[in-house]
């Protein structure tokens, strides 16, 4: 993918504006201000996303350890198969469930969601080849 480089075009988009103020010499020569298009300027936005991204995942993480993938789909796996049994638990009781029970499913709950968006996104960090997997080969 072609990245056109943003901070020079925005460079000579302010240095023709200043030529522009002094005497219009853009203009008088003839010459077009570089633009980018919409669909350029987010491509190319999305592009420092990704290499910074990248930087910042090498510092934080560098290699992770599949074994460190398994361990979360693990801990995912218990963490749901506990809220289920406990809201199985609480429904069985025939009786209203206390506040205390709810606040209990709730906790479960708000712990579940953050740990399936923490897997999501660590299993997309590896499915964009962001993160290296030590002994699992990058894909061209």
């Amino acid at each position: 993918m072609s990245v056109i480089d943003f901070i020079s075009v925005r460079r000579r988009t302010q240095e023709t504006k200043s030529g522009e103020a002094s005497l219009g010499a853009t203009a008088l020569a003839g010459k077009s201000v570089p633009t980018l298009s919409a669909n350029q300027f987010t491509r190319h936005l999305n592009q420092i996303a990704e290499d910074e991204t990248r930087r910042a995942l090498k510092r934080q993480v560098d290699v992770i350890d599949p074994r460190e993938m398994i361990d979360l789909a693990k801990m995912l796996a218990e963490l749901k198969a506990k809220y289920v049994a406990m809201t199985l638990t609480y429904a069985g009781n025939r009786t209203p469930m206390t506040d205390a029970e709810i606040e209990q499913l709730r906790s479960l709950r708000l712990r579940l969601q953050e740990l399936e968006a923490a897997y999501a996104e660590v299993n997309d960090t590896v499915a964009q080849q962001l993160v290296e997997v030590r002994g699992v080969a990058r894909e061209n």
